[in-house]
């Protein structure tokens, strides 16, 4: 007996459908699987957090956020701790974050250190914004070694008109991706004390931003300073009568031990002078005014000079003591300073007043 041919078409027809409610049914099973372990692993991650977070059932650890270092021209930075904030409340709403006006002088371990110290806090969250990216920086004091940083380019479209907006959703991303490595302990080891500035070694560029940290530590890292001055020299030989003249000054400097300095200068104005001193910095490099003080000898020389000095009081081959004293005080990448110096010896003496330009390399 011979099977219709419609039966044999509905008979295919039934196999296939029942085929394809197992394949979605296996998908679903497969996503559901994948919804699953998705969860549990936020419940993990969300966990740990907490954990870090914490002090004891209902005390949380003091959580600050520095000062932005900005090196754009953004109207305001408050974003940065309400962003920080919003995030961490995600994961629990009784986590406070606190604003303090404390700013880093650079990226390092010393750096971060002092600025936990300074702002009694337990977490510290520090930003830098440049045109390219912004780099987040995560330091906890109870993980005295370790840093979690990361940073986030901007998309290139959006390197020449960086704005709060902007700023603010690329800071988004960057805190809760370096909050990710805090959560991981994904750490940048760091050394003991006595240790260049952290992040100095390439890295990749997901953990962190080498040429940011490079801007910021440059003085940090720095061992030479170049300063050229211009001013006035006001010299006294045997008639015992004053002679004023303009100066120009160049001087370079290297670090040899310590806050210990050797320079090397020249000096033009009714007389050229060729100093050597020894100088020693009073205040640390992380403050913004720095005083220098410095004892050394000059010899001086009557050719060639920019003046001539009327009065004829001091020959040439002259020997001098020469003491000096210099104010600095950073305007962007340079320095302002005022240095004075004497030349003094049993014959005649030279006093100069220098303003000028300083710059650390």
């Amino acid at each position: 007996m011979r099977t219709p041919k419609n039966t044999n078409f509905f008979s295919r027809f039934l196999a296939s459908g029942l085929a394809l409610l197992a394949f979605q049914s296996g998908l679903s099973s497969a996503d559901e699987a994948s919804r699953e372990k998705l969860y549990a692993l936020q419940q993990r991650a969300k966990a740990t957090l907490l954990t870090k977070l914490r002090k004891g059932e209902d005390d949380w650890v003091d959580i600050k956020v520095v000062t932005p270092v900005d090196y754009t021209n953004l109207i305001s930075k408050d974003f940065v701790k309400n962003t920080v904030e919003e995030i961490l409340q995600a994961y629990d709403s009784d986590i406070s974050v606190s604003r303090s006006p404390y700013k880093l002088k650079g990226i390092s371990l010393d750096m971060l250190r002092l600025a936990v110290a300074d702002t009694k806090a337990d977490v510290l969250v520090s930003t830098v914004f440049l045109p390219s990216n912004v780099d987040v920086y995560i330091y906890d004091k109870r993980s005295p070694f370790q840093i979690y940083a990361h940073s986030e380019a901007f998309v290139e479209g959006n390197q020449e008109d960086l704005d709060v907006k902007m700023a603010e959703h690329y800071t988004r991303i960057a805190f809760r991706r370096a909050l990710f490595r805090y959560i991981s302990d994904q750490t940048y080891d760091l050394p003991r004390d006595g240790s260049p500035p952290v992040l100095q070694s390439p890295i990749p560029r997901v953990i962190a931003s080498y040429q940011t940290v490079e801007m910021i530590n440059r003085e940090a890292n720095s061992n030479f300073y170049a300063s050229f001055n211009w001013g006035a020299a006001l010299s006294n030989g045997t008639s015992g009568k004053f002679w004023n003249s303009s100066l120009v000054s160049l001087e370079l400097g290297a670090n040899v031990a310590g806050k210990f300095y050797v320079e090397g200068a020249a000096e033009i104005s009714a007389y050229n002078l060729a100093v050597g001193s020894v100088k020693y910095l009073f205040s640390d490099r992380d403050e913004a005014f720095r005083f220098m003080f410095g004892v050394g000898g000059a010899v001086l020389s009557t050719r060639h000079t920019f003046d001539w000095d009327q009065s004829n009081d001091i020959q040439g081959r002259k020997f001098y003591v020469v003491p000096s004293f210099s104010v600095m005080f950073p305007i962007s990448d340079v320095y302002l300073k005022l240095e004075s110096r004497a030349f003094i010896n049993s014959q005649s003496q030279i006093y100069t007043f220098m303003p000028g330009l300083h710059i650390w390399f």
